[in-house]
């Protein structure tokens, strides 16, 4: 078992209900819900102006970064709810941003697949991405972020074995 100060342990004593005792101040999930939070509004101005949401913006990192998929596959990759990936899969579709066909190995799938127009959209978006990362990295050596997304990759890995 590795060493880690936060496992669970019992407070010395009663927690100030009024005060708290700032459990979330080294919680891990949390501190990441916090900075991918932080750094999805800062990048929302930027997919508002183009008419995206984030969860649009999800789904087209997804096919960029992955190419052709079917809903399966990207409800897989994205982490979100196959009813919420087929209804924004319409309206990309409707907006141009996708293409859905049959797919060429199996008759009963769809394959949703980025148009010229959806590439070029996610184009805009990521530039301002890498510009709000760089932000946000500003200071850290490129060894620990190498060591930093590693970790995440092994955290990840871990979860993943009690799935």
């Amino acid at each position: 078992m590795s060493s880690n100060k936060h496992q669970e342990s019992k407070p010395a004593g009663p927690v100030d209900l009024e005060k708290g005792d700032r459990w979330l101040d080294d919680y891990l999930p949390y501190q990441l819900y916090r900075v991918t939070n932080r750094l999805n509004v800062r990048l929302q101005g930027r997919m508002r102006a183009l008419g995206i949401n984030l969860s649009q913006w999800r789904i087209m990192s997804v096919l960029h970064s992955s190419g052709t998929l079917s809903i399966s596959g990207i409800v897989e990759q994205t982490l979100m709810e196959q009813p919420t990936v087929s209804r924004v899969v319409v309206q990309l579709e409707k907006d141009g941003m996708v293409e859905r066909r049959v797919s060429a190995e199996d008759s009963r799938m769809i394959d949703i697949t980025l148009t010229d127009k959806g590439a070029e959209t996610f184009a805009s978006i990521r530039h301002s991405a890498y510009a709000h990362e760089r932000i946000a990295l500003e200071g850290i050596s490129a060894e620990t972020l190498d060591l930093f997304r590693e970790t995440l990759r092994r955290i990840e890995n871990n979860i993943d074995l009690y799935d």
